[in-house]
């Protein structure tokens, strides 16, 4: 039977979703739970020895004693045995206390892919190892140590389990593209939290915290039992029925931003305890992103080039287009007439370079900006190659996931105004001037005081800059200037 390293007490039931495969899951064998006999020998040189059986190479098994915070015993499987180092990379094992009987070792132990960071010990006497929001296994056991001569053994059984409720989500590698240098995936799965390996204390449990509902788990590449692909690990909220949504992210490792997405929908029901399950069917949203707050379309990741019919990467700039005209800025362009007030599609700019794509209305916008769906922040210095950006990231609230919106200005009669200090964006939505609207005449503003009925030479736009400020403008700023476009699709 194949082997795991998570526990499979659970049974996942699950059924077709409209046109949607039901989620593959895979019958999975219940966990290795055979005694790891860690043994150390230390005669003159210190010499050490330990057995385990059935793991993986690269595994690693970290032991930390109590009442000992400069020392840690780590065991390394290379497919054969365990090699053994302390802290400092050799096998001396100088400071360690053989001469105490009845005290308590903690272990510790990650797939090889999972941590490669060696631990630290911190200011709240735990040992931590960076970020890590992969499996683990752990336990607490008492240590003894007899001594013969001048020749001291210091023995342990450890009992390795994982933590309650943990499960495993598996994509084969034939799901996803590589990422690039600098890039990572994480997954959005509501109805899993993702957790954080906080660190451990000495004689005592190892430490997770949790993270909310929906908010992307970190994924590790690496191969299970010959099974190559992405790894995450998530506690599940609980048994019940669900429409589990899975959104793969390749996101920015750094600064976070998403650059693409694929996503896969199926309802399931589960019943409590450990589950390992398979996901296959992705479906590519190319470089669209959900951002899970209710009503959310696909947002693009990037700027519209019209030129190459493309979303650019986040960090460049798109074209600047005018409103309505779906041909790259040019100052010479007429500006589109007529006395609708919607953008219909033979004027829509990224409608005419994808047909599901479009300029997102006034609500969308609305709805991105909005504090109950996400938080924003002024960053700067964002490179790539040579070019700096700044600019507004925003995050969602539902699942995490952030968008970032370049401060590239616009263009006003052939000059480029505002670059670097602020972002302005088209919305789908044209207006007329009404009777008490006020708007910006050169230092001082107006208020309308009778309704300018001739064509809608106005539109709604986001704007944004250091300040702050993130809103959908009214200006008394007229179509012929050229904007960037940020397309949406459902």
């Amino acid at each position: 039977m194949k082997k795991t390293i998570l526990y499979a007490a659970a049974v996942l039931f699950l059924a077709a979703c409209s046109k949607e495969e039901p989620l593959l899951v895979e019958e999975e064998a219940s966990i290795d739970a055979s005694r790891i006999v860690f043994n150390i020998k230390v005669e003159n040189g210190h010499e050490s020895k330990g057995v385990k059986t059935a793991w993986e190479t690269g595994d690693v098994v970290y032991a930390f004693f109590e009442d000992n915070s400069t020392q840690y015993v780590k065991m390394t499987y290379d497919g054969t045995s365990w090699a053994y180092s302390d802290n400092a990379g050799g096998t001396a094992f100088i400071g360690l206390d053989l001469t105490a009987s009845g005290k308590k070792v903690s272990a510790v132990y990650f797939p090889g892919f999972v941590c490669s960071a060696a631990p630290t010990y911190d200011e709240s006497q735990k040992w931590t190892f960076g970020t890590v929001g992969g499996y683990y296994q752990t336990t607490v056991s008492d240590y003894t140590v007899t001594s013969v001569g001048d020749v001291s053994s210091l023995s342990a059984t450890l009992r390795l389990e994982a933590p309650p409720g943990i499960s495993q989500l598996y994509i084969p590698s034939n799901e996803f593209a590589a990422p690039d240098a600098g890039e990572e995936y994480v997954l959005t799965a509501p109805h899993f939290i993702p957790f954080l390996f906080d660190g451990i204390k000495p004689g005592e449990a190892a430490i997770f915290t949790t993270a909310d509902n929906g908010f992307p788990m970190t994924g590790y590449d690496g191969s299970i039992g010959g099974e190559a692909g992405l790894y995450f690990w998530g506690i599940l909220e609980g048994a019940g029925t669900y429409d589990f949504s899975f959104q793969l992210v390749k996101r920015d490792a750094q600064r976070k931003f998403a650059v693409s997405s694929y996503s896969k929908t199926a309802a399931g029901k589960t019943v409590g305890g450990n589950v390992a399950f398979k996901i296959g069917g992705f479906k590519d949203n190319g470089n669209f992103v959900s951002l899970g707050y209710a009503g959310s379309p696909l947002w693009a990741t990037g700027n519209l080039d019209k030129t190459h019919a493309k979303i650019v990467h986040p960090l460049d700039a798109g074209e600047y287009f005018m409103y309505g005209k779906t041909t790259p800025y040019n100052q010479n362009d007429e500006i589109y007439g007529g006395d609708e007030l919607q953008l219909f599609e033979e004027n829509d700019v990224a409608y005419r370079v994808n047909s599901a794509w479009r300029i997102p209305s006034e609500e969308q916008f609305l709805a991105l900006i909005s504090s109950s769906n996400t938080s924003n922040t002024w960053v700067e210095g964002w490179s790539k190659a040579s070019t700096a950006r700044r600019g507004r990231i925003f995050t969602s609230k539902a699942n995490g996931i952030s968008l970032f919106f370049a401060a590239l200005g616009y263009y006003n009669q052939g000059v480029l105004d505002f670059a670097d200090v602020a972002g302005y964006y088209w919305t789908s939505t044209c207006f007329y001037l009404e009777k008490g609207d006020t708007v910006p005449w050169s230092l001082w503003p107006i208020t309308i005081q009778t309704p300018i009925w001739t064509s809608p030479e106005y539109a709604l736009f986001l704007r944004f800059d250091s300040d702050g400020l993130s809103s959908i403008k009214k200006d008394w700023l007229k179509r012929f200037l050229g904007f960037q476009v940020r397309p949406v699709r459902n």
